[in-house]
């Protein structure tokens, strides 16, 4: 059942590859017509973690080589023309799992006309052929993994599945009710691939909750609609991987809160379908509501293609381990968005229910050798919670490297991170963006060998501080360090409010062009303090508007060091203003004595104890 968003608008692994997951699982076309079929333990008790060697241990599915019958629906009555109804002969071969240690049952070409939910059980290998086609002529899903009603614990219910090929065809202008495509819940040891998954409304392609070792490969995901009459589910993800609880997933299941985990989806392409009436995915794949203290965890999305996502290609609601790798996103509303839930919500519950008031955020995210282009709103978006002035939400441990960045198209940052604690930005190109990065109430960073061309504003940006929030603590603990910025609009490097920072080794060229003589290549400005700019080059540009300053201090500003810095301005290369900041060195005596060492205008060294 889908699952209904209160919070939605709360605002480089080495993966392994394809040809090493089929070489694990033995898969071949020889497999197939020799009716050998594929299963992971308890068939065989000793059988290892396909990716064991990789990740670790009992990570994801592994299938090893049993000799089992193939059902072919078709000894069990079904047609394949369309019009015949084929439910009850594919259930009938599905049945059969029922009574065996497993099954593996195929479907050859044909359009399949089923009038109700198929029902899938432990230890089936599902085989469609790449020309069968399963033509929904119900309200209802596709296929659920077992029957409606029992509380299975943990990850006890039906796993041990495979299920490929062949197009699920939704059917949506005869059959337009809310479904979501595939129910799976309470089970292990799940590969879904070769599939392609067309038109599902208001709800998702593959509804995923408490599941583990999971792999979804090379499938397609095509069209969307909301039917809600006020388009409320705009968020809607094509695979969620969600906590069970009862209001998300109420068929079957114990509904404590239990976390997918151990899941990849690689090789995939989310779109739209070109049904009349529909659009692309609004999110290929994540969440939008959580339980407290719960997190779906080891969450790997490598190697897919999401074009024209509506809300996001990825958007997590509070995952860990997280790892978005080798990504290809194409005129996305958003690229990547990690939201967390609010305190005080639905989301801030515990498993038993409890409303905890907390919020909390995401942990150990991994965006790294992605492309986004044309972006249409922020690229990454990245935001914890503040709760009260001593307890925050903030997001751990982040790293973006590696990306590509081209072409946004609105007036949005392309990061945006608020309430983040330990990033590391590094690697990256960002192309023609409005604004590079922008920093709030973020701690212990590091922005680094980045390559800015060509930004509206900014290409580095730290907020000031909201006027409710000025007593939570500043952005503070910052390097930014050796990035390269080509041609930016307004300021390169903007730093205010900002604590202990370090602005060392960044090129900067053709800063501030917006307007002439008013802004700077590197401004500390509003209270920061605490920090360093030191052997940083910015050169003016060579025609039009030009920078007022190469770096310019304000006097609001305390105790920052500027020094040896190659520096040009209209007004002047420096400006240092304030009592306690300078253009200097600091050395110390052989007695410890530390000493600040300035120039003045004569050339003459001044030296006063620091």
């Amino acid at each position: 059942m889908p699952k209904h968003d209160q919070e939605h608008q709360e605002q480089s692994t080495n993966p392994i590859s394809r040809r090493k997951l089929l070489a694990s699982l033995g898969a071949t076309s020889v497999a197939l017509a020799a009716g050998a079929s594929l299963f992971r333990a308890p068939f065989d008790a000793v059988a290892k973690s396909v990716t064991e060697g990789v990740y670790g241990p009992n990570d994801h599915p592994v299938f090893s080589t049993k000799t089992s019958s193939v059902n072919n629906v078709r000894d069990y009555g079904a047609v394949g023309d369309g019009t015949t109804d084929d439910t009850a002969a594919i259930q009938s071969a599905l049945n059969q799992a029922l009574q065996a240690s497993g099954t593996h049952v195929h479907i050859p070409p044909g359009t399949y006309k089923v009038t109700d939910t198929l029902r899938i059980y432990r230890h089936t290998r599902l085989t469609l052929d790449p020309d069968a086609k399963i033509l929904r002529c119900h309200d209802y899903s596709f296929l659920v993994n077992g029957d409606n009603g029992p509380g299975f614990p943990g990850y006890e219910g039906h796993g041990d599945l495979w299920i490929e090929g062949g197009v699920w065809e939704g059917n949506i202008l005869l059959y337009p009710d809310t479904y979501n495509g595939f129910g799976l819940a309470r089970g292990r040891n799940i590969v879904i691939r070769n599939i392609e998954m067309r038109d599902v409304v208001s709800a998702h392609g593959v509804d995923m909750n408490a599941c583990e070792n999971v792999v979804i490969e090379n499938c397609r995901f095509l069209g969307y609609r909301d039917s809600t009459p006020d388009q409320s589910r705009d968020y809607a993800e094509a695979i969620q991987l969600a906590n069970h609880t009862q209001e998300g997933f109420s068929q079957m299941g114990a509904f404590d809160g239990t976390p997918c985990r151990n899941v990849t989806v690689r090789n995939c392409y989310f779109g739209a379908s070109g049904t009349p009436g529909t659009q692309a995915w609004p999110s290929g794949v994540g969440n939008h509501y959580a339980v407290y203290d719960l997190y779906n965890s080891n969450i790997k999305i490598v190697d897919n293609t999401f074009e024209g996502m509506t809300f996001a290609g990825v958007r997590s609601f509070k995952f860990a381990e997280l790892f978005i790798s080798n990504n290809l996103f194409l005129n996305c509303n958003r690229g990547v968005m990690l939201s967390n839930p609010a305190g005080d919500t639905n989301s801030s519950k515990d498993a038993a229910g409890n409303q905890t008031g907390l919020p909390q955020s995401s942990k150990n995210i991994v965006i790294t050798g992605n492309i986004f282009k044309g972006t249409k709103s922020e690229t990454i978006y990245c935001v914890g919670w503040p709760k009260t002035a001593i307890i925050h939400a903030k997001v751990e441990s982040v790293i973006i490297a590696d990306n590509v960045f081209d072409h946004g198209l609105s007036s949005k940052n392309c990061i945006t991170l608020r309430w983040v604690h330990h990033v590391t930005i590094t690697g990256n190109t960002f192309r023609n963006q409005y604004r590079g990065i922008w920093l709030s109430y973020v701690t212990k960073a590091t922005i680094s060998q980045n390559v800015f061309q060509d930004m509206i504003v900014e290409a580095i940006y730290s907020e000031e501080p909201d006027a409710d929030y000025k007593n939570r603590g500043l952005t503070a603990d910052i390097q930014v360090l050796h990035n390269q910025i080509d041609r930016c609009g307004r300021t390169g490097i903007y730093i205010q409010s900002m604590e202990s920072f370090q602005v060392i080794g960044n090129i900067i060229h053709s800063p501030a062009t917006e307007t002439h003589n008013t802004r700077s290549g590197i401004l500390v400005a509003n209270s920061a303090k605490k920090g360093k700019v030191a052997s940083n080059r910015i050169t003016k540009a060579l025609t039009g508007n030009q920078n007022q300053y190469g770096v310019s201090v304000t006097g609001t500003c305390s105790d920052v060091q500027v020094a040896d810095n190659i520096a040009e301005g209209v007004t002047a290369a420096v400006s240092v203003q304030g009592s306690t900041n300078f253009d200097g060195i600091y050395l110390h005596s052989p007695n410890g004595t530390r000493y600040k060492m300035t120039i003045g205008n004569d050339g003459a060294i001044l030296h006063s104890p620091a």
